[in-house]
């Protein structure tokens, strides 16, 4: 049993502690970011037929240059690496933790032109972060908070505020661990947000209509810009319309020393000497709470004595009971189908209240985006994380409607976070994994895809009649390893070979399954190692699944009679793996296009990051899908290589590769 200080009161659950009386505490791993994507105008922004020059910025991080990022992976490791370069520099963290309900990374997603809608379950990867969170109760629940919690603090600035969004099962808890780990010192509010109005009376309970937010600071120097809301209708009744329609209260005096003395008698009491009412923030403070000002808003004597005026009034003070911000409403134009999706005016209040402009702010469970998309508005910088592939494709999407957005990058951890889980699962040392490491990483594959390991230079395995060839960890699988590993199926005599990757050299799929069937009459399938290997809750549960690439076919039209202004158009895509989509899912699918949510195109693809120069997208409001892109007219003759990137109803992507002669 670990030692207990009993100078203070701790909360204490199984696991904390290690049978030596240590604090156990996960910190994550440092490890490198990979940009996927690079995003610099969005749909909202772009005018028909205009086009920006994408690489006309720099990729430094500070000043004008600043991209905002959205980031894909365990926001535990990303908390870890996001320490080095900005421990310290981050102004409010919001944090939305999942609750103990099952169902946070559910919704309902549109499908098609008709807009007729599925209900979206969990991932493997969404199952296991619930698992993992709530697998062993509430102590799984507050260790992970409580490690996350260490690193919010640290990365947060000396001006900087959490605030950590509970329900009422788990609030109490929370606050405890949270006073732990920031001081009881540093807690500022508890603040109960009123989200809906009580239904079902019949209930045995009080129907539970709040939820709690638990607000911190990192030191007593955290930035405060004081909230006002609407009038009630109570206050709104005091006020009456002047000769001019302005509405206002109280009397019209003329400034005199006896209006003065009269105007010191009426408050009470007497003004210290050489002040006069009002003349301190203090006391401009005060009388703005109790309906009263001497002064202007800057600050300059009224003349009108008692007189004042509601539209000079900031509005009411903001408490710790939020009544007055409702839910995101069935009929809203915010309204996504999350579950878990705040409105933007809760997040507009906070940011509002805790940064100034220009201020970081991020999001580690961000879920549909309400965060970054209220900070983009605001003009504040943003970071947002989520595990779910659907919340950042979403997320995304929200971003690309705002007017006048700023770039922001897609990023993961990518080959970084696999290698490091094959060195740790499979070998001595994470970083350097040796060939004993390699071996047992492939037949750990083989055997998540039922298949029995062989000894060959190219072919790892066999899974009946089917050859099989395991990608790397750190590196695509590139069409001369595909060419090797065929050969080497051919010299054995078989007829079927399966390449399972975790990435893919650009320009696979069909043309290399056509080169397969004739060149060496083989049946070639390529098949995505699923995210979820990693994750050893979700391989105890049996949730690997491996999915044949997508077929994606499109083309590049000239426009006009020169070949400088192309447009791409999409032929026709294909989602091999029909017998996994669900039934329900099938019926509603009238045509290719509609298992399309999104797709974009770079048109100068440098065999590095996309660089998202053009894209179009589904929403709630747009169902219509365009199938043909705007214009791009290249500037310089030359060899180009153009990008194409789909993302389908379940958030995947697939990207095909095109060539174009510029003249």
């Amino acid at each position: 049993m670990p030692t207990i200080d009993i100078t203070r009161p701790e909360l204490i659950w199984p696991g904390k502690y290690d049978d030596n009386g240590n604090r156990v505490e996960n910190r994550g791993t440092a490890l490198p970011f990979q940009v996927i994507e690079t995003i610099k105008e969005g749909r909202a922004t772009r005018e028909p037929g205009r086009m920006s020059d994408l690489f006309s910025f720099s990729a430094k991080q500070d000043g004008n240059n600043w991209h905002n990022k959205l980031i894909w992976g365990d926001n535990l490791l990303v908390l870890a690496s996001l320490m080095e370069e900005y421990a310290g520099k981050v102004d409010l963290i919001y944090i939305d933790p999942p609750f103990a309900t099952g169902a946070d990374f559910s919704f309902t997603a549109p499908i098609g032109e008709s807009g007729a809608e599925i209900f979206k379950e969990q991932s493997a990867i969404e199952v296991k972060a619930y698992r993992d969170t709530w697998g062993r109760g509430l102590e799984s629940y507050l260790q992970m908070l409580a490690d996350r919690l260490t690193l919010i603090r640290e990365l947060l600035s000396d001006n900087g505020s959490l605030y950590l969004h509970l329900d009422d099962h788990v609030s109490h808890y929370v606050k405890a661990v949270a006073d732990e780990v920031f001081g009881r010192d540093s807690f500022i509010n508890e603040i109960v947000w009123q989200r809906t109005n009580a239904h079902n009376m019949k209930m045995r309970y009080y129907p539970r209509v709040h939820d709690v937010i638990l607000f911190y600071s990192k030191t007593s120097s955290y930035t405060w810009n004081p909230p006002f809301g609407e009038f009630s209708p109570e206050q709104l009744k005091r006020y009456k319309p002047d000769e001019e329609g302005r509405l206002y209260t109280g009397q019209d005096l003329t400034v005199s020393s006896k209006s003065q003395t009269r105007r010191d008698t009426w408050r009470g009491a007497t003004p210290p000497p050489g002040r006069s009412w009002a003349a301190s923030l203090e006391d401009r403070e005060r009388l703005w709470a109790e309906g009263l000002i001497l002064v202007k808003t800057d600050g300059t004597p009224r003349l009108d004595g008692y007189k004042v005026y509601l539209d000079e009034k900031l509005g009411r003070k903001v408490s710790s009971l939020w009544t007055d911000i409702s839910r995101v409403g069935n009929t809203s134009n915010e309204r996504l189908d999350y579950s878990t999706q705040k409105p933007e005016s809760l997040l507009e209040r906070i940011i509002s209240t805790s940064t100034s402009e220009g201020a970081l702010v991020a999001d580690f469970f961000c879920g549909s985006g309400t965060t970054a998309a209220v900070a983009e508005k605001l003009g504040r910088r943003w970071i947002a994380c989520d595990l779910g592939r659907f919340a950042i494709h979403t997320t995304r999407k929200r971003l690309l409607d705002i007017p006048d957005s700023k770039p922001f990058e897609v990023l993961n951890l990518g080959k970084y976070e696999r290698a490091y889980w094959q060195g740790v699962t499979f070998g001595e040392t994470p970083t350097e994994p040796n060939q004993a490491a390699i071996a047992a990483y492939i037949a750990f594959i083989l055997e998540l895809y039922k298949a029995q390991g062989l000894a060959g230079s190219h072919i790892h395995g066999k899974k009946g009649r089917a050859l099989i060839h395991v990608g790397a960890v750190d590196a695509p699988v590139t069409i001369n390893q595909v060419n090797e590993a065929l050969a080497e199926c051919a010299t054995l005599g078989q007829k079927e070979l399966h390449i399972l990757g975790w990435e893919w050299e650009m320009g696979m799929n069909d043309p290399i399954i056509k080169h397969a069937q004739a060149e060496y009459g083989i049946g070639l399938r390529l098949l995505n190692i699923p995210r979820e290997v990693m994750e050893k809750r979700a391989v105890e549960c049996g949730d690997i699944r491996f999915f044949d690439l997508a077929y994606l076919e499109a083309a590049v039209k000239p426009e006009g009679k020169g070949k400088r202004a192309v447009r791409v158009e999409l032929q026709n895509f294909v989602i091999p793996d029909t017998d996994l989509i669900p039934d329900e899912v099938r019926d509603k699918i009238g045509k290719w296009s509609d298992y399309i949510d999104y797709w974009a195109v770079d048109w100068d693809f440098r065999h590095d990051t996309f660089m998202n120069q053009w894209q179009t997208y589904r929403t709630r409001s747009q169902r219509k899908l365009d199938l043909v892109s705007d214009a791009h007219t290249y500037k310089e003759p030359g060899a180009y290589s153009i990008l194409i990137k789909v993302v389908d109803i379940f958030g995947n992507d697939t990207n095909r590769l095109l060539e174009w002669e510029a003249k």
